[in-house]
């Protein structure tokens, strides 16, 4: 992505004189070039609704629109910071405040489009635990800063661009330089809460390196009952569908994305933008078939799951970045599909070291960049607008020393972004705190943050959960003490938390039409089976259902009429709701009996009555156990009655 130089002039010259004095210091580029640039940028730009609608799809609901404020906050800020500063750091160009100066407004869009790519890489990774307001920050650091620094050294002239390191659109520069920032703050800012049920915390010099001061059971799971109250499991992809539709939004933005880096489309660099949207797309599809042929080595069949396929696409796109301008059609085949299977592999590995990239941020953007970066080395091939010749072309010297500077940038680039993220993640958790509450993390940042209830969980136990757990750590008291992101009292100590549950004024005693007397609590209440073979609920996105199995029976609250405590009135009223239920079924059971006395076909009765009153038993055996049945419904009724009152 090389500024027009000489080409210019030729055209430049006899435009001068044929336009307006006033617009002499605006013209510093072809016509078609500008409408060219403002084009492609905002269709680039359009790629953050791939990103968001990406993020939404893997996280919990209760944080989409948290996701999608991020995504919107960071691209509206991030136009103040890239106008001011951004754009001076990376050109030398003042930002325009009153006069006319020759400002390259098209040239402006254009990377400021590429700059904000680059900063929603983050919020993908950190998706459903760091807090709003930290997130901007780092956001707006990386829009500023570090990107504009690294597009200095390769496009603004600087000391890449001197080595001859080569980078067409941006596999280092956007994609790389997100997510080595992604992967340094995810390391510092640990896993959601449930993610990994066997996590095990940072020890060692790592403990000191990511700053690490909470133990492993703090991300482990939910501790106190409030809290596993509130949890919702966390699950690969909650809608596959709509990440489907955000990939083929971001293959769309791609095919903008790397085309509009020729910057002009006079001058011949029409026929390089064609090239670069063929190439790109053909990287794309070779990428798709790597998640075919993984899945097939893997499973010994073609069992092609929904993540693993877009993340693969989004591989193959990412690695044709840097190489798509000189390497023919035909060998972007490979370069897609490495890039597809170092994506899916850098996932896993992901997982087992038990990073928590909540979509696979890193692992697309990463390693699938890299090796566009080294393909360039690898298959460039001389065509009308490029000599550049790679090793597998007969580059030889050259092409090796030209691998080398490659290398030599990638390490640059990675290092720079790595070190700067690094400090801004640990300057921004000492001053506001990176993470959330831990409290806003389970109820769901929808609420927290932007005051989006959802319906999906009783107002009053998220309440609840937030009067044990402060909103936010009082600055002053961060700033002394030097605490980042401390373990909440309320989790440290279940039995307080319990307690603490029980005398709560958020806890209302359960009436006759409260949620604890209704049929759906009487259910919730029914005996189950021993530990051993309960199983798990399965995991749903329907709102009734996670009440069912989220929401507990609320604790009584002790009053001054109360002779006994509030734990063993509670523990009375799940046995009387028990009991009761057990006489619901054995009046069932008594109907099947009756009609069985009488003659009537019984056949489809219940299970009991079909096993033990089987219309084969005699009369005497009917009597005899419908006397015994009626004997403990009455036992049953009684303590039932005993109890209740």
């Amino acid at each position: 992505m090389e500024a027009p130089a000489n080409r210019d002039l030729l055209w430049l010259a006899s435009m001068l004189g044929s336009i307006e004095p006033q617009c002499k210091a605006e013209r510093v580029r072809h016509r078609t070039d500008t409408v060219f640039l403002l084009t492609m940028g905002g269709r680039v730009i359009a790629m953050q609704t791939g990103f968001a609608t990406m993020e939404a799809a893997y996280g919990r609901p209760s944080n989409s629109a948290n996701i999608m404020m991020k995504n919107s906050m960071d691209l509206f800020l991030g136009i103040f910071v890239y106008y001011f500063a951004g754009f001076l750091i990376t050109f030398g160009d003042p930002p325009l405040i009153i006069e006319e100066n020759g400002f390259d407004f098209a040239l402006w869009f254009l990377h400021f489009s590429y700059a904000t790519t680059a900063a929603t890489i983050n919020s993908g990774a950190l998706a459903g635990r760091v807090s709003f307001l930290a997130y901007l920050v780092l956001s707006m650091v990386l829009t500023g800063v570090i990107y504009p620094v690294g597009v200095q050294w390769v496009w603004g002239g600087g000391w890449l661009s001197e080595l001859g390191y080569i980078d067409f659109a941006g596999s280092s520069l956007v994609h790389m330089t997100g997510a080595i920032g992604a992967l340094v703050a995810v390391s510092l800012c640990g896993p959601r809460i449930g993610k990994y049920p066997d996590y095990r915390a940072w020890t060692g010099i790592w403990k000191y390196v990511f700053v690490e001061r909470n133990e492993s059971e703090w991300y482990q799971h939910p501790v106190a009952e409030i809290e596993k109250a509130v949890f919702t499991p966390i699950k690969p992809c909650n809608n596959p569908v709509q990440l489907l539709f955000g990939t083929f939004l971001l293959l769309v933005g791609f095919l903008a994305f790397n085309p509009a880096s020729t910057l002009a489309t006079t001058f011949n660099q029409d026929l390089v933008s064609a090239r670069t949207t063929v190439t790109t797309l053909i990287s794309a599809a070779a990428g798709a078939l790597s998640s075919i042929v993984w899945s097939v080595i893997e499973k010994r069949g073609v069992k092609l799951k929904v993540p693993e396929m877009t993340n693969s696409v989004l591989g193959g796109l990412v690695a044709s970045c840097a190489c798509c301008h000189v390497v023919p059609p035909l060998l972007m085949i490979p370069v897609g599909f490495v890039g597809g299977i170092l994506a899916t592999a850098t996932a896993i590995l992901m997982e087992r070291r038990q990073l928590d990239d909540t979509v696979g941020a890193v692992s697309v953007h990463g390693p699938p960049a890299i090796w566009g970066v080294l393909s360039v080395a690898l298959f460039a091939q001389p065509h009308c607008q490029s000599d550049v010749r790679g090793l597998f072309f007969g580059g030889g010297e050259d092409a090796w020393i030209l691998l080398l500077v490659q290398l030599c940038g990638v390490f640059s680039l990675g290092a720079f972004a790595g070190t700067a993220t690094y400090l801004c993640v640990l300057l921004v958790d000492l001053v506001i705190g990176f993470r959330c509450n831990r409290a806003h993390e389970l109820i769901g940042l929808d609420f927290t943050e932007h005051g989006i209830d959802d319906g999906a969980l009783k107002y009053e136990r998220k309440e609840h959960l937030l009067t044990h757990s402060p909103v936010r750590d009082c600055l002053v008291e961060r700033v002394k003490s030097r605490v980042v992101s401390p373990i909440k009292s309320y989790a440290a100590d279940p039995d307080a938390a319990a307690a603490e549950a029980e005398t709560s004024p958020t806890a209302a005693t359960p009436t006759a039409n409260s949620p604890a007397a209704t049929p759906q609590a009487e259910q919730r209440a029914e005996p189950t089976a021993p530990a051993a073979e309960v199983e798990k609920p399965p995991v749903s996105t329907d709102i009734a259902a996670e009440k069912a199995v989220a929401s507990p029976i609320p604790p009584s609250r002790p009053t001054k009429q109360d002779p006994i405590s509030a734990k063993e009135r509670e523990a009375l009223e799940k046995e009387v709701l028990a009991v009761k239920n057990d006489v619901k079924q054995l009046t069932s059971t008594l109907s099947y009996l009756v009609k069985g006395f009488k003659g009537e076909d019984i056949s489809k009765g219940s299970n009991v009555v079909g096993t033990t009153m089987d219309a084969r038993h005699s009369r005497e055996n009917r009597e005899h156990a419908l006397q015994e049945l009626l004997q403990e419904a009455e036992a049953l009724a009684t303590l039932a009655n005993a109890r209740g009152s």
